[in-house]
């Protein structure tokens, strides 16, 4: 009888302990299809962790993940307070883990991005003409395509994520690949080119939020303490070579466009 109870109990342990709450500052910053791994990056992770524990009094720890499914799995496990994440994780999974956004990021510092279809000069004039599958970094989810085309149909073609866009331009360049899309950074770095001279953009998105800064549940206290001390980060000369490592110029509130 004692037993049975003794192992019902440590069931019920095991099953309480199977999300485990992180720290009260701790962060994941969750970008899948971007360069790197969670070991390269985590230098930068602990300077930010380090500057937040000075700026907040509390010790902060944080993490790195470029993978999609390490990302949910971690977050099943080990949910941090928040996160940097991409749009289209935000999108996609913002509701299952209870995101809400409570600052944006500024990278170069744009207050917007913008992806845009680039495809072989040969290739068709519009999306709908697209036949093969489109690659992206930010294209690791069905709902990657809701972002682009605004929830309207824009083409049937198959999408997938890549941690390498600029190579997949290259082979669009080559007319190997369907096509790419490029975020607004990404573009940025082959706009003025010649070497792409065998593509072309046949679409530009809207205009759409950044990677947002997102509190995971109800926001609170710390939440807007966390809050007052990113977006104080631009003005503060010890966080310029920080900034610098998270490519962004700085942090705006939360994107009123940001649902």
């Amino acid at each position: 009888m004692f037993r049975r109870v003794i192992s019902f109990a440590f069931v019920m342990v095991l099953g309480l302990s199977s999300v485990v709450h992180a720290g009260r500052f701790d962060f994941a910053i969750i970008q899948p299809g971007q360069p790197g791994t969670t070991a390269e990056a985590q230098p930068v992770m602990d300077e930010l962790a380090k500057y937040l524990t000075a700026k907040l009094g509390e010790k902060v720890k944080g993490v790195y993940y470029n993978d999609l499914n390490a990302a949910l799995d971690s977050l099943g496990k080990n949910q941090p307070a928040w996160s940097i994440c991409g749009l289209t994780f935000f999108k996609s999974y913002g509701s299952k883990f209870s995101m809400i956004p409570v600052a944006s990021t500024l990278p170069q510092g744009m207050e917007k991005d913008v992806w845009r279809l680039i495809v072989p000069a040969a290739g068709p004039d519009s999306p709908e003409g697209i036949q093969g599958t489109v690659y992206g970094s930010m294209l690791y989810t069905p709902q990657s395509l809701e972002i682009l085309f605004d929830s309207k149909k824009g083409g049937d073609f198959a999408v997938e994520g890549t941690h390498k866009a600029l190579r997949m331009l290259r082979k669009v360049n080559k007319g190997k690949v369907s096509g790419v899309v490029l975020d607004a950074v990404q573009y940025s770095v082959i706009k003025d080119s010649d070497r792409y001279s065998g593509t072309k953009v046949i679409y530009t998105s809207n205009e759409l939020p950044n990677s947002p800064v997102v509190w995971f549940g109800k926001t609170n206290d710390d939440a807007f303490r966390l809050q007052a001390v990113l977006l104080d980060m631009s003005k503060d000369p010890s966080a310029k070579e920080l900034l610098n490592l998270l490519q962004t110029s700085g942090f705006n509130p939360a994107d009123k466009d940001l649902k």
